[in-house]
């Protein structure tokens, strides 16, 4: 699977811009977009006709977390058999971490900062078997 459409889902404006340049300069050339809270993420995956193939999610954000998001997503979106979500907190919550694989489109826990071997880990996830 080629990777066309991936969304950046952190509070922190930085973390998107900065993990926007590590993703083109390993070569991700995809569509990117990026929101600052859950509920931005929701509406984007409620409204535009092409779901994201990766969704790269915060946890702790204002607005909508990153749980409530999740909550929403699986219940009811159109893209969650479609796109696959890889955690990227700063939270090193063992709870976390087994919340987070609670929800089948969770595919990946990362600890921030994003890097190189997350982005391998992330294409190895949408290689077809």
């Amino acid at each position: 699977m080629e990777l066309q459409k991936l969304l950046l889902v952190d509070d922190d404006s930085a973390f998107n811009f900065l993990n926007r340049i590590i993703l083109n300069a390993n070569g991700i050339n995809c569509e990117i977009e990026e929101c600052l809270d859950g509920k931005a993420a929701l509406d984007i995956t409620t409204t535009q006709a092409k779901c994201p193939d990766v969704i790269l999610l915060d946890i702790n954000m204002p607005v909508m977390d990153g749980f409530e998001f999740l909550d929403e997503f699986e219940r009811h979106n159109k893209c969650r058999n479609h796109t696959n979500v890889f955690i990227l907190t700063s939270s090193n919550q063992d709870e976390d971490r087994k919340k987070a694989f609670s929800y089948n489109c969770v595919k990946g826990y990362f600890d921030k900062p994003f890097n190189e071997s997350h982005i391998r880990e992330i294409l190895s996830v949408l290689a077809p078997l």
